[in-house]
């Protein structure tokens, strides 16, 4: 069981640091404007339209600011 938890935990820190990555500004939240970005660095030949990364971020934005939080429960 402990084991379990530490995974758990383990995992929850690892979300955490992935998140920070897409955060560029650090205040919580990532937007339109930082995931462009990263996915530009992912990938620089692929051109995404602003509605398709505004729908991207609707999927998982559970208060609807348009933007996504991170929720480490």
């Amino acid at each position: 069981m402990a084991a379990s938890a530490n995974r758990s935990s383990a995992m929850k820190d690892d979300l955490q640091k992935e998140f920070r990555l897409f955060d560029t500004n650090n205040d919580g939240f990532i937007d339109k404007n930082e995931l462009k970005l990263v996915l530009k660095k992912l990938l620089p030949k692929f051109k995404l339209p602003d509605d398709e990364i505004k729908r991207m971020i609707s999927n998982v934005d559970r208060n609807n600011d348009g933007k996504i939080d991170y929720h480490g429960k």
